[in-house]
Formats: C-alpha cells, sequence, structure tokens
C-alpha cells in the first residue's frame, strides 16, 4: 500500500531545502509518492489528503522562524474552523507527521534547536496526527559575519553540512520510516 506523503519546509540559506530532498528520496525510494513544496507554495494544501505530512524549518535563536510561525498559526486556525482540533487531541487514524529543523548551534548545539521542534510537533500533535519523529540536522551559516560561528561554535567545525553523511542519514531514516507506516497503513485498512 503506498504512501502518500507532503514534504513542507523553509530554507531561506538551502540547508533545510537539502533535508527536504533527502526525506523525499529516502520514502520514495520505498514507493512513496511524495510532493515536496516550498512554505510559500503550501499554504492551499490539506494537510489532511496525505497519509504523512513532514514540515522542516531553520531554527533561529532557539525558535522557528516567522513564516512557519504564522503558517503553523494560519493552520491551527483553519483546521480548527472546520472542526479538527479537539480537545484532548485524538488521534486521527493513518496520520502521521514528522518535524525536521536544521540549526548551527554555535552556543549550545542541538539544544538551541528542540524547542522549533517541539514547537512544530505540537501544531501536528492538535491536528491529531502522530508524530512519528523530530530529526535534527547541523547546518552552516550562509549570511554574514557568521562564518566564524561555522568553525569555532559548540559544535566545531560545521562548514559544508548538512554534508552527504548527513543527508544520507536522513534518507536512510525516511526509508525506514517509510517501511513501518506502510505496514501500518495496511493493518489499519484490514480493520
Amino acid at each position: 500500500m503506498r504512501l502518500k506523503a507532503l514534504i513542507v519546509y523553509y530554507s531561506p540559506g538551502g540547508n533545510t531545502k537539502k533535508v527536504a530532498e533527502a526525506l523525499g528520496r529516502g520514502l520514495e525510494s520505498r514507493g512513496a509518492r511524495v510532493t515536496v513544496s516550498r512554505l510559500s507554495d503550501a499554504e492551499d494544501r490539506d494537510l489532511y489528503a496525505y497519509d504523512l505530512v513532514c514540515l522542516g524549518t531553520p531554527t533561529y535563536h532557539f525558535n522557528v522562524p516567522e513564516p512557519v510561525l504564522s503558517y503553523t498559526k494560519r493552520q491551527l486556525g483553519r483546521h480548527g474552523r472546520q472542526g479538527r482540533v479537539r480537545l484532548g487531541a485524538p488521534v486521527v487514524p493513518g496520520k502521521w507527521a514528522v518535524v525536521f529543523c536544521t540549526y548551527a548551534g554555535p552556543h549550545t548545539g542541538i539544544e538551541e534547536a528542540t524547542p522549533a521542534g517541539d514547537h512544530l510537533a505540537q501544531m501536528f500533535r492538535h491536528l491529531g496526527f502522530q508524530v512519528r519523529g523530530k530529526w535534527y540536522t547541523v547546518g552552516e551559516f550562509h549570511h554574514g559575519p557568521e562564518s566564524e560561528l561555522n568553525l569555532y561554535g559548540f559544535l566545531g567545525d560545521i562548514r559544508g553540512r548538512p554534508n552527504e553523511h548527513d543527508l544520507g542519514v536522513i534518507e536512510s531514516n525516511a526509508a525506514g520510516l517509510a517501511f513501518v507506516l506502510e505496514h501500518e497503513k495496511a493493518a489499519l485498512k484490514e480493520r
């Protein structure tokens, strides 16, 4: 049973786009039908039309950037008006989500990124999606004086990240997730 997946990402520096594409390749390697969309092009997509929805963002100062924050608020408002946001956040069978964040973590490493992942996961939980992962990938700074942060931050030299290894891990994890969700989807259909 083929999985239908939507990957939405916001990536002004290009790091999160690389991760989104690797995630898509991993899902497709298991036969999933994947739509990859920039955040600006995803506004009208019905998240409930997909089995798996993945939302990715860079992290800025422990949080999601404003465009992503606005997107999550609009999604919650839209689906709330449709009666899909309910008290107790009951799980909608067959609806899964993964959130993925890129980060440089120059001061405290991954701890700078986890609040952003938690924020995105809460949106999906409010919509009844089962969050199957919060994935964090190191990404280099691309703008201005931050280049020093690529060399001397908490994580050491992060130039060129996400690199082939980082993206290979994402691709492999996505393929494994697709395998599991295919079986869960088939089991739901048998009920």
